[in-house]
């Protein structure tokens, strides 16, 4: 809807052809009003109003300014280098059974509908079934519960992404190919339940709001086979293996919490190389604070920052890329 075809009016909004419609909240920006773009999702109705603000207004303050890795998962959604581990709601997995029953009921309607029309196989193109309302009562029901299994999921991801980058100066992810990951068919529903892509690209334009630089690892970077410790590489690491011992230092991993531990330090020294800040890591894994670590003696992989590639033998190389805040 264009500016001048729409106003706002405090707690409504009048709209061609519908008229004066309330609303549930104020407009939250002040500023120009560009325009306006109505919306249904099941059954509620969205007003997205489009406002040209400064940047002074646009823009959001941190509230701390540190440095942190985060390793995207399954069964905690983020695992963070301080150690700390986030679940994932997985709305999905838990309205499943409903999600089915509801299916099944409503293909049976289909089908009830089909033999009153005296239609058997596929439908043919350009036929209209029948709709009773019992069928469309059906239709609605399941088309609330898949809202809701949507709205849950954006409630965390915004929740989490707002808060990596109200707390840090920096965030590194892996650069991860969702889409062959999603070919795995015994995690590609596990994996669509979390939303890894929509984490990382709530990141990215959150980032240029807080004045959060993210760093993009590669996705052959190998974050969970590399000892936090002491740097060595344990490269017959497998998928199942969820923890892990370094046969070089004899540090103890969880390999989700060593990934990110690892992420971060990636960060840290692209972050630091870039701005000259000083950054300290206060992440440690057990083996780290038995002594291990740098404070312990030990070395940390030094990390060349370059796009990272696999060369003829396969083996993996050390990689990462920056994105800047857009302006």
């Amino acid at each position: 809807v264009a500016n001048d075809r729409f106003r706002m009016n405090g707690m409504a909004v009048v709209l061609p052809k519908v008229g004066r419609v309330a609303l549930r909240e104020r407009l939250r920006w002040p500023g120009r009003i560009m325009g306006a773009t109505v919306s249904r999702d099941a059954d509620h109705w969205y007003l997205a109003v489009q406002v040209e603000v400064p940047d002074d207004v646009a823009r959001r303050e941190r509230k701390e300014n540190g440095v942190t890795g985060v390793d995207l998962g399954v069964s905690a959604a983020a695992i963070l280098s301080s150690g700390e581990k986030i679940p994932a709601p997985r709305p999905l997995a838990a309205a499943l059974r409903r999600l089915r029953i509801r299916s099944r009921r409503q293909s049976r309607k289909v089908e009830a509908a089909k033999k009153a029309a005296r239609i058997e196989g596929p439908i043919p193109k350009g036929t209209r079934l029948p709709v009773s309302k019992n069928q469309t009562c059906g239709a609605h029901a399941l088309a609330r519960l898949h809202a809701r299994i949507a709205r849950v999921r954006r409630d965390f991801t915004h929740k989490l992404t707002t808060r990596l980058c109200r707390e840090n100066q920096a965030v590194v992810i892996e650069d991860l190919h969702v889409s062959g990951m999603l070919a795995n068919g015994h995690l590609a529903r596990a994996i669509a339940d979390v939303g890894f892509y929509e984490i990382r690209r709530q990141l990215q334009y959150k980032a240029a709001r807080y004045g959060t630089r993210i760093v993009l690892a590669d996705r052959w970077y190998p974050s969970s086979k590399l000892c936090s410790a002491c740097g060595e590489k344990f490269a017959a690491l497998g998928l199942g293996e969820r923890t892990w011992t370094c046969a070089a230092c004899g540090a103890h991993h969880d390999r989700d919490v060593n990934a990110a531990i690892n992420l971060q330090r990636l960060a840290t020294g692209a972050h630091a190389a870039r701005t000259a800040l000083p950054v300290a890591s206060q992440a440690v894994t057990p083996g780290t604070a038995a002594g291990h670590g740098p404070a312990g003696g030990g070395k940390v992989t030094p990390v060349r920052h370059e796009h990272g590639r696999q060369d003829g033998s396969g083996q993996e190389e050390i990689g990462g890329h920056l994105c800047a805040p857009s302006r």
